[in-house]
């Protein structure tokens, strides 16, 4: 089963959706601390894609949750 996660990443928390199933849900709020990032880590799968806000946050939410997921994305452009 596919599962996208995407960040809105702000200064000190980040609001996550989920898309799975067709449907798309909110998932919360998460702090922008290391422990906050591990926790939501935690729920991730090996099979989620997560697609990360492009911000100065990105660098530390990329460090801590790529080892848990499938694929990680950065966009750096919109077009």
């Amino acid at each position: 089963m596919r599962r996208v996660i995407g960040m809105d990443i702000h200064r000190t928390f980040a609001e996550m959706v989920v898309w799975e199933d067709g449907q798309l849900r909110h998932h919360g709020r998460v702090d922008m601390t290391r422990s906050g990032l591990e926790g939501f880590g935690r729920s991730l799968r090996w099979t989620d894609e997560v697609v990360v806000e492009a911000t100065g946050n990105a660098k530390a939410v990329v460090r801590v949750l790529s080892p848990v997921v499938g694929r990680l994305i950065v966009p750096t452009q919109c077009k």
